[in-house]
């Protein structure tokens, strides 16, 4: 969609006020569509969201958006397997915070695309850094817009949820990068950046905006809007 500008919201906690509140302000006119939403969903249960203005959804209420917590030691997991039951979530239409404690969080647009369909699987993986991470990315069957959500931790380690296989396939025509921006302007500094030309359209970021006011992007270039 076109004439987009990606923004930017705080929703504070405790849980389940902030995740409550961003799937509220998600499905208000006009509704942000698959790809147009990446979330920060935090341990103090606050989240930090980056979005795409005006959302292709309109006033449509054929998709809605949900959240959903998975519990510690198994989240990751579980929130894999919840992803891949029918109606299966497809590109655009999932982002999680995999976080370090083994818990995960996860805003999802339904009823999913997919599904029953097969054709693609949630994923997730464990990755030493981010650089790791978007080598993964990089390689066929390569993911596509929408197709991984990422966690950058405060360890350095990076958790990914991704959808195979990929949709870029060998192709090169975009490449997977990751940018940090540092407190206290990271937020600012990361939309100044998405939003210049060319700008990354729907699904081809993924935001992580810290309590401490750094931030880090994932993203695919060149942007297609």
């Amino acid at each position: 969609m076109a004439n987009q500008t990606w923004e930017f919201r705080e929703f504070p906690g405790p849980r389940p006020n902030g995740e409550d509140n961003a799937v509220i302000f998600l499905n208000e006119p006009a509704r942000q569509g698959r790809g147009e939403a990446t979330a920060t969903l935090r341990n103090d249960g606050s989240v930090g969201l980056f979005y795409l203005v005006p959302g292709d959804l309109g006033t449509s209420t054929a998709l809605t958006w949900e959240s959903r917590e998975f519990p510690s030691p198994g989240g990751e997991k579980n929130a894999v397997i919840f992803l891949n039951e029918p109606a299966r979530q497809g590109p655009g239409e999932a982002t999680a915070t995999l976080r370090n404690d083994g818990s995960a969080g996860l805003l999802y647009l339904a009823p999913g695309s997919l599904g029953t369909s097969t054709a693609q699987t949630w994923e997730s993986g464990e990755f030493a850094g981010p650089k790791q991470a978007v080598d993964f990315l990089n390689e066929p069957a390569r993911q596509g817009p929408g197709q991984a959500s990422v966690t950058p931790r405060n360890n350095g380690s990076v958790g990914l949820l991704y959808l195979v296989p990929g949709s870029l396939g060998t192709s090169t025509t975009q490449t997977w990068h990751f940018k940090e921006f540092p407190a206290p302007d990271g937020v600012t500094s990361a939309l100044a950046f998405l939003n210049a030309s060319p700008q990354q359209g729907a699904g081809e970021v993924s935001g992580y905006a810290r309590n401490d006011g750094s931030a880090v992007i994932f993203y695919l270039e060149p942007g297609s809007n």
